[in-house]
């Protein structure tokens, strides 16, 4: 006898990591309706992201208004090369002040 049941419902990814970005003092070309390219630096990144893998993204914004969004990593980039397409994330290409070396495509 079977016992196992498809109630119709498929199972949702579990994010695998938080990440988070401040919108503020941060170039809004990074962020669009269909993706997002957030950096990160050695040790944020320190080989834990991999293509496929789900993250949970928390959004802060200027008014101090915080959005929760469920994105795949579909790319991973080398800061530098991204840079030259969109230009600095931020005024000092760091984050508290170690330099960014990843990016992650995030849909």
């Amino acid at each position: 006898m079977d016992f196992t049941h498809d109630f119709g419902v498929e199972a949702e990814a579990v994010p695998s990591h938080l990440v988070y970005q401040d919108t503020r003092d941060t170039s809004g070309h990074w962020r669009n309706d269909v993706r997002i390219w957030h950096p990160l630096t050695q040790k944020q990144f320190g080989k834990k992201f991999r293509v496929g893998d789900r993250v949970l993204m928390r959004l802060l914004y200027d008014n101090n208004d915080t959005t929760y969004i469920n994105l795949t990593v579909v790319h991973i980039m080398s800061y530098e090369t991204t840079k030259q397409v969109l230009g600095s994330y931020n005024e000092c290409d760091a984050f508290k002040g170690a330099p960014f070396t990843h990016v992650l495509v995030l849909e």
